[in-house]
């Protein structure tokens, strides 16, 4: 039996385990939401990030190649969606009886137009991934005019509906935060979680070709170190702006993710970005398809754990790991696994 077929059934399983868990009242869906925003970052940051390189002239290189293969993930999280969507009351805080801070937030906050909405984000990306999974226009042709124009066009879009896609899937879950700078934040993180695991793929492809992996290896040092340069900014300053506010709804909010794995999770953003900038930085270093692995995989896994630090808390009181975070990330995780293959090869052929 192939690797797939096995993935899809260790999926499908861990997912049953969570489903009859939460039938006998565990809270089980607060990990499977982050789980499954994790998994939706992948294409989401990656939208943005193909479309910045097709306006910049990149459009033909390496990390654009990798960036592609993730757009076929969108697809299956729209459909992994569904068991949120179908769960909203014990996800969301507006939709159990709480009142809503404004009148604003009362229209905007209800079942019907939260649904409404979540997939008119995901018609969106899947459109404009509709574009960008094909391969760079002719330089000058009337196709590469037109790609461009997207491109502005789905920047735009995907700021819009990143930023609204972050208030409503996650700030909502745990409304302490009013920070303006959270979608912002989150669609720093969906970027960080694309660009790594474009790095990674790019290295397993062009491992032990000299030269191409070198190469490969070296287009991807900046991006990252720029990347998380601006997530340590955004982190910094939203916390700052709370620390000096000192809102009693915002304290508690950091408080909730506060604790020894919450502080353990500062040190090892901090140490990520320190280790990063010490291996990257030196250029005789940025080339090396090791070492740019080995900084891939960490900050893959940093901002997969971020995830579970920015919506778990609000359900447990405090951050921590459970065993039904372990089978969701399993669950979501062996489901994308096993119909990755099939949906690429469709799109692919769809492409061509």
């Amino acid at each position: 039996m192939s690797r797939r077929p096995i993935s899809l059934v260790l999926g499908v399983a861990a997912l049953g385990i969570c489903a009859l868990a939460g039938a006998s009242g565990t809270p089980v869906m607060p990990s499977y939401l982050a789980a499954w925003l994790v998994l939706v970052a992948l294409p989401a940051g990656a939208l943005p990030l193909l479309m910045g390189l097709e306006l910049a002239g990149f459009a033909a290189g390496p990390m654009a190649a990798s960036l592609r293969r993730l757009l076929g993930l969108l697809p299956i999280a729209g459909l992994l969606l569904l068991p949120v969507l179908l769960s909203l009351n014990g996800l969301y805080p507006w939709d159990r009886g709480a009142p809503p801070r404004t009148a604003f937030a009362g229209a905007w906050f209800t079942p019907a137009f939260f649904i409404l909405r979540s997939l008119a984000y995901l018609a969106v990306w899947l459109w404009l991934a509709d574009t960008f999974r094909r391969p760079a226009a002719e330089a000058g042709s009337p196709a590469a005019g037109q790609r461009r124009s997207r491109a502005i066009l789905g920047l735009i879009l995907t700021t819009v509906t990143g930023t609204l896609a972050a208030e409503d899937w996650v700030q909502s879950a745990d409304p302490g935060l009013a920070s303006t700078a959270f979608g912002l934040l989150v669609m720093t993180i969906q970027a960080g979680l694309a660009v790594s695991a474009a790095a990674l793929i790019a290295a397993r492809d062009s491992s032990g070709r000299p030269g191409r992996d070198q190469r490969t290896a070296a287009a991807f040092a900046d991006p990252i170190l720029v990347l998380l340069a601006i997530w340590g900014f955004v982190h910094a300053a939203q916390y700052l702006t709370v620390w000096s506010a000192n809102l009693p709804e915002e304290a508690r909010w950091y408080l909730a993710r506060d604790g020894a794995l919450g502080r353990l999770g500062v040190w090892l953003g901090v140490g990520v970005m320190v280790l990063a900038a010490l291996v990257l930085v030196p250029r005789r270093n940025a080339g090396r398809p090791a070492l740019l692995a080995g900084i891939a995989l960490l900050i893959l896994l940093l901002h997969g754990a971020e995830m579970f630090w920015l919506v778990t808390p609000g359900f447990r009181g405090a951050f921590r790991f459970t065993w039904a975070d372990a089978l969701a990330v399993i669950g979501v995780v062996g489901v994308a696994g096993g119909l990755y293959g099939p949906v690429d090869r469709r799109l692919r052929g769809r492409v061509s």
